[in-house]
This record gives structure tokens, C-alpha cells and sequence, in this order.
């Protein structure tokens, strides 16, 4: 738990807040900065869903769907939260 919040602490490197994907609105996109330790990890990254990656959320809440590599894609609320992301322009 301690390295969860020390992760979503923002940094001196970066004047963005980081926030979690369970944190973006719908019509927002994103890209992700990290996977935080979680189950299924892999398998998001295996999906396309990895650190870099551009994500546009299509409806937020739980599920919430977004669009990775131009699939459409759902996740619980509780993996969204695990996946810090930094807004794009």
C-alpha cells in the first residue's frame, strides 16, 4: 500500500499531478505512465495496454471503456485505479 500512494505522490521531475485512469472523464485522452503492482498486469500489456501507450476513455464509471491501439476495451474500476496516467494536449 505505502508504494501505491508513494507512486501517485507527484514528483520533482514532473510539474503534472499524476492521477489514475479511474480519474479521467470520458472524451479525455491519456497516456499511460505506469502499471502499478496489481493481477493482470501482464495481460493489459499483452492487450496493448503498457507504459507509453495513448488511451482515450469512451465512457468512464465501472466499466469504465476506452480505446487502446483503436480497440475498445473495458476495465473494473479497480484495475483503472491501478494505471497512472498523464493527461495529453
Amino acid at each position: 500500500m505505502k508504494r501505491w500512494l508513494a507512486a501517485l505522490r507527484p514528483s520533482s521531475a514532473t510539474s503534472a499531478t499524476p492521477q489514475t485512469l479511474a480519474d479521467v472523464p470520458a472524451g479525455e485522452r491519456v497516456r499511460v505512465r505506469r502499471l502499478l503492482d496489481m493481477d493482470g498486469a501482464e495481460t493489459l500489456r499483452e492487450r496493448g495496454l503498457c507504459e507509453t501507450s495513448e488511451v482515450r476513455v469512451i465512457a468512464d464509471g465501472d466499466p469504465l471503456v476506452c480505446s487502446v491501439l483503436g480497440v475498445r476495451m473495458t476495465l473494473n474500476r479497480h484495475t483503472a485505479q491501478g494505471i497512472l496516467v498523464e493527461r495529453l494536449p
